[in-house]
């Protein structure tokens, strides 16, 4: 197996690197450091071709370090599964916490490190701990980011305006937006639409009077969505396309809204109209991130 290993290039961090190389050769695997690429060209090509080879990465986050993070989010990007390890005491960003990582002592490297480190290398379940998470990442990088988009029929030129401004994403595939105009003719619109609430990855509701008054919306759409947030914590961003009583209603006005409420779409001009749309893209761009 090819281990990339990826910590800060520091001479404090050179013994944990050397006994972490002993340890994977040891077990017969094939050892890749950045700094130890050998060749000529551009270093971060050959970075880049060194984890897409790798079959596992293992990183020291310490510090926070620039290069530890660029090289982490490029084995992330490039969907090879990671180990990351980090000192104790150190800071683990929000976005690392939720993820398996080995905290060692400085001061008891082989039992704290090394130890962990082989012991989760030789694990009986390894080899298909690893074919798991290379599958989950694989399919988590190809699924497209489902956007729901909940709006009163009344309100048909906005969604239209918004879809134009969401089409870059659609055409890249990094998303696909569903609202209720998908629903072909004999099709049971209400398990269609269930299918797409919990398959949305984020909901966007186009919030007007009419919208606050359709039944359809109040009673099939709402209901799941803010059990999802709840619950799952399924993102709800809310647009005010014209005045109503967004802010009195306690269960939507919980979530932040992407415009003022006492500046709805309606009220602004052309440009400004358009800056909405532009920030609601660039929300979704974040996202998709």
């Amino acid at each position: 197996m090819r281990i990339f290993l990826i910590t800060p290039f520091s001479s404090e961090f050179n013994d944990i690197s050397s006994l972490i190389k002993e340890a994977i050769i040891s077990l017969g695997h094939t050892y890749i450091r950045a700094d130890e690429i050998l060749g000529t060209g551009y270093i971060i090509n050959q970075i880049q071709n060194e984890i897409k080879s790798a079959d596992f990465v293992i990183a020291d986050i310490s510090t926070g370090n620039a290069n530890v993070m660029y090289e982490l989010g490029m084995a992330w990007a490039l969907g090879i599964p990671v180990l990351p390890i980090t000192q104790r005491g150190d800071h683990i960003p929000f976005d690392i916490a939720s993820v398996r990582t080995i905290i060692y002592d400085r001061n008891r490297l082989n039992e704290t490190l090394i130890r962990p480190i082989r012991n989760f290398l030789t694990h009986s379940n390894f080899e298909i701990f690893l074919k798991k998470e290379s599958i989950e990442i694989a399919k988590e990088r190809q699924e497209k980011k489902t956007v729901f988009i909940s709006y009163s029929h009344v309100d048909l030129e906005y969604l239209n305006r918004l879809k134009i401004h969401l089409r870059p994403f659609e055409k890249k595939g990094v998303i696909d937006f569903w609202e209720d105009t998908k629903i072909k003719a004999g099709e049971k619109w209400k398990e269609k639409i269930e299918w797409a609430l919990e398959k949305a990855a984020i909901a966007i509701l186009l919030v007007s009077a009419d919208f606050l008054a359709s039944d359809f919306i109040i009673d099939n759409e709402l209901p799941p969505l803010l059990k999802a947030a709840e619950e799952k914590g399924k993102i709800i961003l809310p647009v005010i396309l014209r005045p109503c009583r967004f802010t009195k209603e306690v269960h939507l006005s919980q979530f932040q809204s992407i415009n003022d409420p006492k500046k709805p779409i309606s009220k602004l001009d052309d440009n400004g109209k358009e800056e909405v749309y532009v920030e609601i893209a660039n929300y979704i761009d974040d996202f998709v991130k």
